[in-house]
């Protein structure tokens, strides 16, 4: 059934604004309503008045830094214990591990100094090297498929589900050979991938899971959160996410061997459980400053996904009656969204033939900070060709195989997705007033009522 058209009248109505002269309600409606006497029909991008004033911040200005957080921050200054090495009790980031491990619903916790380099940790507690061969997508941040090239294997890149964003997990076992190793599903923008397709192809091939959650914290799949559902779960708490450090990231798991052998590698091979073992190793260490800001952050991490999860809901509920921007589809078992990005298919069949690319430029001329809604066509990324030219990529694998790999990964989905119907907002947005939504919606009738002026 086709959706019925949101009216200025019913979408007024709607938001409790009064019909005299579209005054602006007690809880404060958009300053489209509000300033039609003023030339409000007038596109921004054509030198109309915008929907959000010039220099107004559509949510929070992100991060949100509080007294407390410097507080941490001081004090782990002066403390002097800079660098953690220990697996002291008193360390910063052994404290945030206990408490992100309980938070999180899992026994164990290795934290790192980054997201790429929780994955390429976790890849090699499964001893994935060189030869090897991992499955993941293309719509995802490089970094995961250079942590598995870091390990001189293949990430072998599947094409997105033009309805979710995510892997397409029908493509998975037609690109599984006798070198792979591991499956990467990337919960990209927040959003979960089909997890029960995941595990059971992944039980059929004896193949081991581990979840790219660096951009779903907290999301949840059945009712457990993402990164305990495979074997290991994979976070970034850089700047961007919502919950950051600036720099940082985490291993979580319920296997005490697996979740160990992260630790060891993050810490130059010692063991974190202090059982004697001894375990490749690198230097994957945060400073005590980048664990003083996980914990101040997590502090208050779930307040924050309270007000997203809020927002979200009622922008949802006003999307139902506006044609031609839609959620993308959750799958049956995403019991809960992040917001990292929060995708939305563009359709220009109802703004008069529009790309997306000009719908999204008068959005941001409104005072609309959209975004892509693909991460990337990493399928294209030139790094790609970078790794493997290396004389050590060439003496690992043969020229077939190389060949054979750049002529596979072909994702013309995602390519479409990306070019002409995925646009995002991120989670600072969804962290303001309940009026931030009604000017999203504002902002997408006025360029809907307008759209043939920009053509």
């Amino acid at each position: 059934m086709e959706k019925k058209k949101l009216t200025r009248r019913t979408f007024v109505k709607k938001t409790s604004v009064g019909a005299a002269g579209f005054a602006i309600a007690a809880s404060g409606i958009s300053p489209f309503f509000a300033g039609m006497s003023q030339n409000s029909d007038k596109l921004a991008l054509l030198g109309g008045n915008p929907v959000r004033p010039k220099g107004s911040v559509l949510g929070v200005k992100w991060p949100v830094i509080e007294d407390r957080d410097l507080k941490m921050y001081v004090d782990a200054f002066k403390n002097k214990s800079w660098s953690e090495h220990s697996f002291r009790e008193d360390e910063l980031g052994m404290t945030f591990q206990k408490q992100y491990a309980e938070f999180m619903g899992v026994k164990y916790c290795a934290v790192t100094n980054a997201g790429t380099n929780a994955l390429e940790a976790a890849q090699r507690a499964f001893d994935i090297g060189p030869g090897d061969e991992v499955i993941t997508q293309t719509n995802t941040f490089v970094a995961t498929a250079q942590s598995t090239f870091n390990l001189f294997a293949l990430p072998v890149l599947i094409d997105s589900d033009p309805e979710t964003f995510m892997i397409n997990t029908d493509l998975i076992e037609e690109h599984i050979t006798p070198r792979t190793r591991a499956i990467i599903p990337v919960h990209i923008g927040g959003a979960a991938a089909n997890m029960d397709k995941i595990l059971a192809i992944a039980k059929r091939h004896n193949l081991a899971v581990i979840e790219d959650t660096c951009q779903a914290h907290s999301a949840e799949w059945r009712n457990k959160k993402l990164g305990t559902i495979g074997d290991l779960g994979c976070f970034s708490f850089q700047e961007f996410k919502s919950l950051s450090a600036g720099e940082g990231g985490a291993v979580i798991g319920n296997d005490e061997y697996l979740v160990s052998r992260v630790g060891g590698y993050v810490n130059n091979g010692r063991d974190p459980m202090k059982k004697g073992r001894t375990f490749p190793g690198g230097n994957f260490r945060p400073t005590s400053f980048q664990a003083a800001n996980m914990l101040s952050q997590l502090k208050r991490h779930e307040e924050q996904n309270k007000i997203r999860d809020k927002n979200v809901a009622y922008l949802e509920k006003l999307l139902t009656e506006v044609n031609g921007v839609s959620p993308t589809k959750k799958y049956d078992g995403q019991t809960r969204r992040a917001y990292y990005a929060y995708q939305l298919i563009y359709d220009k069949e109802h703004f008069s033939g529009l790309p997306k690319a000009r719908f999204m430029e008068a959005l941001q001329a409104e005072g609309i900070p959209v975004k892509n809604g693909i991460d990337s066509n990493l399928h294209l990324d030139p790094s790609i060709e970078a790794y493997l030219n290396l004389d050590s990529f060439k003496r690992i694998f043969s020229k077939e195989r190389l060949d054979k790999y750049r002529n596979e990964i072909k994702c013309p989905v995602n390519e479409n997705l990306s070019q002409n119907k995925g646009i995002a907002l991120y989670h600072a947005v969804f962290l303001g007033p309940k009026k931030d939504m009604d000017d999203i919606i504002a902002a997408i009738l006025k360029i809907q009522k307008n759209a043939s002026k920009l053509l």
